[in-house]
Formats: C-alpha cells, structure tokens, sequence
C-alpha cells in the first residue's frame, strides 16, 4: 500500500509543473467546482446501468466498480482500498491538491495494472457511481516491449446528486506501446474531477482519447510527458455539450527527450448554453533536439448560449526541434453549406447532424479500437438526437463510417 501511496503522491507532485491553477490568465478563464461529498440521495440506478451497459455493448468488463464496490476477474490487475484520513480543507488550493484532498477524506480504490514485459493485454473497465461519490486512482505499469489496451466507461445514476473524482496514471515502458480510452457518461447532478498523467519511455507510444459526455461541471488536468528517446503521445479530447454543462479542460504536453513527438487535439460540440474552456500548453524542453509539437484546438458551437473559450500556448526551449505549431478555431455551422444539404432535399436538424458527425469523425478516428469507437459513436449521436446523457443507448456498429480508421 504504502509504495502505491507513493506513485499517486508523485504524480499529484508532477502537476506543480502545469500553469493551469496558477496562472492568472487560465484562472481567469477557468471554473471551480467543490468537490464536496456528494449530497442528496437519488435513485439507485448504477446497477441497472450495468446490466445495460454489458448487454448493449457486448463487453465482458475485466473490472467492474459500482459505488464503493469493486471486482476484478484479470490476473494483472489487483485492487487495494485506501480508507478515508482525516484532511485538512482544501478550500482555495490548487484543483489537482483539492481533488486528491477530497479524496484522501473520502477514501478511494487503488486499481494497479502491471503488464509484464513482452506481453500484451487488454482490459474493458466499468466504473459507475450511485448517489454518492466514487473515487478510484488507476496505476498502470505496462513493462518493456509491451502492450495494453484499455477502456474507461465511467457513468453514474441518471438523477443522484454526486461526485467522480479518477486519477489515471500511466507509465509506459522502452518500446511499448499503450492505447486508453475513456468515456465519460455520468448524470447532468453528478460534478466530475479528472487527472491524467502519462509518461513514455525510450521509443514509447501512447494513445490516449477521452470523451466528455457526462457530468454537470468537469475540470480536467493532462500531463504527458515524453521522455524517453523517440517516444511519442497522442492525446485526443472529444467534448459534447448541451444544457448547462461546463467543461474545463487542462493539457500539458512535454517534450524532454530527444526526437519525441507531442500531439494533442481538442474538438468541442456546443448547444444550448453549454461552456467549453480548452487550454491546451505544450512545452518543448532544453535539449529536446528533433522534437515534434503540435496543439489544435476546434469548436463547433451550436446554441445561441453556448460558449467556446480556446487557449493554445506552446513554450520552445530548444532551438532544434522538427516542427512546432498550435492553433486554434471556434464557429457555428457554415450556413451556406446547411443551405446546400437543405436544398438536396435534407431536412434541417439532419443535416446539422451530419455537420456534427463529420466534424466528431475527425477525432473519433483516433481510436484504434473498433469496438470503443462503436460505443462512443453510439453514446454521442444518441446524446445528440435525444439532448440527455447518462443513458445506455443501443450500441450499434451502423455509424462507424463516421470515423473509418485511426490517424
């Protein structure tokens, strides 16, 4: 227990390194949620929803967690629980410390992937909250020449007032290679706080997508570090909003080692009166010599309400890297281009669909996995046609010609 304890408070350390908190510019444009013990007491839904989610999407889920519930059936993944400690308030501290404060006073599960070297895994996690909070930290380990897999379904019950609190922590050995997808589905009460670090070693690749459907306010922080020597990360962000959902979204991309490569792409859908703040930093380290950059951020906003806020900023350190870019773009749909699918016969709320799906498919094709694809293609259109999120809709392989294959 007490080394797991460790890596969490060393990766909690490494986003001392991220400007978002402190910054007065990001604090500007950032939102605040409490963290708080979840209040109220909705109906108990989760375990329905995972008797739906498993029959819908066809998945045998290796971990399932519901509320403070965990099991596992997969020899490489272990569970510890980590019981509530007495903290100090957090009021005011920095997101990253107020959210592992929370959960240090709440409690939480410590769920450790150790993928052995040369060896290969892949793993369907389930997570689902009730009418109180769920806290687990996720430590994958995956060894040298290795690979792993691995899908987040994080959801919660459609009307309980609650909190998800994850961190994931991923450290990539020489020459493996990692995919992560996670899907964010909870309920329009429930307040979602995420942090994500990933680092790669020599010739590491890593693939990390996460789709924010759910939740009443999301604040996330990324940091993903490529360190060793040619290795490479991709970080791949997909935001559907509508209502009042806000979503703030922190990513910081590093390059340290010499010919690594950075990738991270941010794509927001907007109705209603939904809010997206985007700040995506990318740093190119003194003597990352031959590093790759690259930040995008874009948005399609939908609702008169509906607000986009891109903040790309990129820091180059090192005077010989490959290439460098960021940019970053916000607009409704092209009005012409409706008009001319209208004037083909295409009634008006299809043919913003297609706009929709066409410009999802961009990011969506980032996912390797067929079988995730399928389900976030599925959650994200029925959130589209129907306004609501949390639900289980049917999952259906129809609408993977949006996004035909990865990058």
């Amino acid at each position: 227990m007490g080394g797991n304890n460790t890596l969490v408070e060393q990766a909690i350390a490494g986003f001392a390194r991220m400007p978002f908190d402190k910054d007065e510019l990001y604090k500007r444009y950032g939102s605040e949620i409490s963290m708080e013990a979840a209040k109220g007491a909705g109906a108990v839904g989760a375990r329905e929803a995972l008797k739906a989610v498993s029959d819908s999407a066809g998945l045998r889920f290796d971990l399932y967690s519901v509320g403070k519930e965990v099991k596992t059936s997969s020899g490489i993944v272990s569970v510890e629980q980590n019981a509530a400690a007495d903290s100090a308030s957090a009021k005011g501290a920095a997101f990253e410390d107020r959210l592992y404060s929370y959960m240090r006073s709440a409690g939480y599960n410590i769920i450790r992937i150790k993928v052995p070297d040369s060896a290969s895994a892949k793993l369907n996690f389930l997570m689902l909250n009730e009418n109180s909070g769920m806290q687990n930290v996720l430590l994958a380990d995956v060894g040298e020449n290795s690979s792993l897999g691995l899908f987040e379904w994080l959801g919660s019950a459609q009307d309980a007032v609650s909190t998800h609190a994850a961190i994931n922590i991923v450290n990539a050995g020489a020459g493996s290679s990692v995919e992560l997808s996670i899907l964010h589905n909870e309920s329009d009460s429930c307040d979602v706080g995420a942090l994500n670090s990933i680092t790669a070693s020599d010739n590491a690749t890593v693939k990390a997508s996460t789709i924010y459907n759910g939740g009443r306010n999301t604040k996330s922080s990324t940091l993903a570090s490529a360190e060793g020597q040619g290795s490479s990360i991709s970080v791949n962000e997909i935001v559907l909003g509508n209502g009042s959902q806000s979503f703030d979204l922190g990513a910081y991309t590093l390059n340290s080692g010499t010919r690594t490569s950075t990738k991270l792409r941010s794509g927001a859908v907007l109705n209603d009166r939904a809010l997206c703040t985007l700040k995506g930093y990318a740093k190119v380290a003194s003597g990352a010599e031959g590093a790759y950059s690259y930040v995008e951020e874009r948005g399609l906003v939908m609702g008169s309400g509906a607000r986009m806020r891109p903040l790309p900023d990129m820091s180059i350190d090192c005077r010989n890297v490959a290439f460098a870019s960021h940019s970053a773009s916000a607009a409704p749909i092209d009005a012409e281009k409706l008009f001319y699918l209208m004037s083909r016969g295409i009634d008006e709320a299809r043919a913003k669909r297609t706009f929709v799906a066409g410009f999802l498919s961009k990011y969506l094709a980032n996912i390797a996995n067929d079988t995730v694809k399928e389900i976030a293609i599925s959650v994200l259109l029925d959130k589209l046609d129907n306004g609501r999120h949390a639900t289980v809709p049917r999952i259906s392989p129809q609408n993977l010609w949006i996004a035909p294959g990865a990058e």
